[in-house]
């Protein structure tokens, strides 16, 4: 499947209405929210576990530099390190707790749910080298 497809249908099947997106950039973390995620930032790349190729975040040091001038700095990049959970599962409830809303561990996939809701929109929360999809994801979703 191409990357041009995988945007497609992930695009085609994800239930948010925008996302956030973050990033370490001079040692500190950023986030910006956008409408959709740009093709330059996406990869796609080999899956473990028999998944197919994964579409992933991937921001660029040159794309790194120039969301950060418009973008918001929560802190230190130490802080995606301070805790038992993964740096996309701190990411994400700093963001939550950003919104001021209380963070729970879930699984909710892209296509049932956001990770938060923010005036009544969907909001999906990827930190850079977040997986979006793999191509088995996409193959189940396209034969239900």
């Amino acid at each position: 499947m191409t990357k041009q497809t995988m945007i497609r249908n992930y695009r085609k099947y994800s239930v948010a209405d925008s996302y956030i997106i973050g990033f370490v950039y001079g040692g500190n973390v950023y986030f910006t929210e956008v409408k959709e995620i740009a093709p330059r930032f996406l990869n796609v790349e080999e899956a473990s576990r028999n998944q197919g190729m994964n579409l992933r975040l991937r921001i660029k040091a040159q794309y790194r530099a120039q969301l950060s001038k418009k973008a918001i700095c929560l802190g230190s990049a130490d802080i995606l390190t301070e805790s038992k959970y993964n740096k996309g599962e701190i990411f994400e409830k700093y963001i939550t707790e950003f919104f001021g809303q209380v963070w729970t561990k879930d699984t909710v996939p892209f296509y049932k749910d956001g990770d938060i809701t923010v005036d009544g929109r969907k909001v999906q929360i990827k930190l850079d080298s977040a997986t979006l999809c793999n191509t088995k994801q996409l193959a189940k979703l396209k034969r239900a």
